[in-house]
């Protein structure tokens, strides 16, 4: 199940969807043979009977700060405590990773040093290259779409550090090997962020771009890192095999 809090969309002249950040999930996941994959949003308030009803939880961004008190924040926390319980692996991305960050204990906060944007590198911790998450991608490098104020300031107790970048330490992190978080968007590429950013506008979510901020959009360049998303289906149909042979 993909929940998208953001659910944020461009709009051709004749009212067709031009671009959405639904899109850009589906385009990771579409090549995933047998995948059964619901869509929901987070004001849905079915929420956590159809996590109960999955076998994975992706848990996208949101303009939304994840350390503020709100129902928002409080219906999706719920889901988190959903997943935990009843071992539903989870993949949280932005927003997503901030929240399971605050609900798992760690620091989450405005970051001290402003905006993370464009597609800076991301180290991959030794930690990070043992884990399911991050299997086949070579060198202990990548580079993905950023775009946050927000940040994981400390790692949750009993997690495990995974990435990092120069500006935002905790950078991935996982929860015995359950419940996972990315910073960064593996979802999208440097196309996908200049949408996002026009569609930020046109919403009126954000009023002003200061220049700097353009240059940085316009001039990122990278891919979307679609293994992330292949590694996290196989951990699922991996759980999902080991339960129906100990139910078996």
């Amino acid at each position: 199940m993909i929940v998208d809090p953001l659910d944020i969309s461009l709009k051709a002249k004749d009212g067709s969807v031009e671009w959405s950040s639904r899109s850009c999930f589906e385009k990771c996941l579409r090549d995933e043979k047998g995948l059964i994959c619901e869509y929901t949003t987070a004001s849905d308030s079915e929420l956590c009977r159809l996590a109960l009803a999955s076998d994975g939880v992706i848990l996208g961004g949101s303009e939304a700060s994840a350390w503020e008190d709100s129902a928002f924040n409080d219906h999706l926390l719920d889901l988190i405590a959903i997943c935990r319980i009843n071992e539903i692996p989870l993949l949280a991305v932005c927003y997503g990773a901030q929240l399971l960050g605050r609900a798992l204990g760690g620091h989450v906060s405005r970051h001290p040093h402003g905006i993370e944007l464009g597609a800076p590198a991301i180290r991959i911790s030794e930690k990070g290259k043992q884990h399911f998450l991050f299997e086949g991608i070579e060198g202990g490098c990548i580079w993905s779409v950023e775009t946050h104020s927000d940040a994981v300031m400390t790692l949750p107790p009993d997690c495990e550090l995974l990435a990092s970048t120069e500006h935002t330490p905790v950078q991935a992190f996982s929860f015995q090997g359950l419940l996972t978080g990315v910073q960064f968007h593996p979802e999208m590429n440097g196309d996908d962020l200049r949408k996002l950013w026009e569609a930020f506008e046109l919403s009126g979510l954000v009023t002003s771009v200061p220049d700097s901020y353009r240059e940085t959009i316009s001039a990122c360049e990278c891919d979307r890192i679609v293994a992330v998303f292949q590694n996290f289906v196989e951990r699922v149909r991996a759980g999902r095999r080991s339960r129906i042979v100990l139910e078996g």
